[in-house]
């Protein structure tokens, strides 16, 4: 990589359109208002007629990333988890032309009016490329902190002109580091095909675990994993998956008993749903409850974690996903 920089913008899950979360001026002005989460980064990853517009909030705002020479630019682009400490890499853009302004995305990138005015604060998009990558959210598991990378919106790393400072080099290293752990998760050309996004498939909010034959041989393969896991503690199991307990299967051994939800997947990071009885009457309610998470269930060597209510909500984020709605009936008067 001979030409590179890194951009900062928004946190959001898929950059297809959904909410935006950060701490830059639009966002934080837009806080209570019914534009609220509309960052114009939301956009970032999704292809228009084969090309990626990315936005990039201005540096002391007024400036967007340029060089004279402003083709053929590696993009680093990092973005702040809301609720966690640390900057992650959530993609990056290869061969990208930095256009030195903010210009109005094409028509059809977005369902919104755009207003007549062109600038920093509008829907709009400094860098283009042909060529991009994408880290889904669950394989965004490697923070980073730098003072230069929590001050600034963008930074020239190496390329023409830029002064090759100390800092510099090594924040590229660092980068580089990063890319290299990063690119067998890596999205090349992500679309709405390759990048599902799960809360805009309403007729199957699983989407992103796979179709339903593959999660239910993830959920087979993580439950044999998991009563190896006790039978070598000297547990006994019985099956639950048939009684709406809130659990699925009982583990006991002497007067100790465990009521364990079981959840998996085939990669190796972590991730689960919980229905409302499995959170209701389970974590919140049951005092021998547990969640035994594998990951890596289809392989030879699935990974087994255990976690009590406290240590769950301590290691995930929770946050309710699908809402069910049903009519009210109002009673007839007699």
């Amino acid at each position: 990589m001979k030409k590179v920089l890194w951009v900062k913008f928004g946190w959001s899950e898929y950059y297809r359109g959904g909410p935006v979360d950060g701490n830059f001026g639009w966002l934080k002005e837009a806080k209570g208002s019914k534009k609220e989460g509309r960052g114009h980064e939301a956009f970032n990853f999704m292809p228009v007629d084969g090309t990626y517009y990315c936005y990039v909030p201005p540096q002391n705002k007024v400036y967007a990333p340029w060089n004279e020479d402003a083709t053929g630019w590696t993009v680093i682009c990092l973005a702040k988890h809301p609720k966690h400490k640390g900057i992650h890499i959530i993609g990056w853009y290869e061969d990208a032309t930095l256009l030195g302004g903010w210009l109005k995305p094409p028509r059809d990138m977005i369902s919104v009016e755009v207003d007549d005015r062109s600038s920093a604060y509008d829907w709009s998009y400094c860098i283009k490329s042909k060529s991009a990558f994408f880290i889904p959210p669950e394989d965004r598991s490697i923070p980073f902190s730098h003072p230069s990378v929590r001050q600034g919106k963008y930074s020239f790393l190496i390329g023409p002109d830029i002064d090759p400072k100390p800092e510099k080099k090594a924040l590229l290293k660092l980068l580089t580091s990063r890319l290299d752990q990063l690119r067998h998760v890596a999205i090349g050309q992500p679309s709405e095909e390759s990048v599902p996004d799960p809360e805009l498939d309403p007729s199957d909010p699983l989407t992103g675990f796979g179709s339903p034959e593959h999660r239910k041989k993830v959920e087979k393969a993580a439950e044999k994993a998991v009563i190896a896991y006790y039978a070598k503690k000297m547990f006994k199991s019985k099956d639950m998956t048939k009684v709406k307990c809130g659990y699925d299967f009982l583990f006991k051994k002497g007067s100790t008993s465990l009521h364990v939800e079981i959840k998996g997947t085939s990669s190796e990071n972590a991730g689960f749903f919980l229905t409302r009885n499995e959170h209701d009457a389970g974590l919140k309610k049951n005092p021998a409850w547990r969640l035994a998470m594998v990951t890596q269930a289809l392989s030879d060597n699935p990974i087994v974690q255990v976690f009590d209510a406290k240590q769950l909500l301590k290691a995930f984020d929770m946050s309710p996903y699908v809402y069910l709605g049903r009519p009210v009936v109002e009673p007839e008067a007699v």
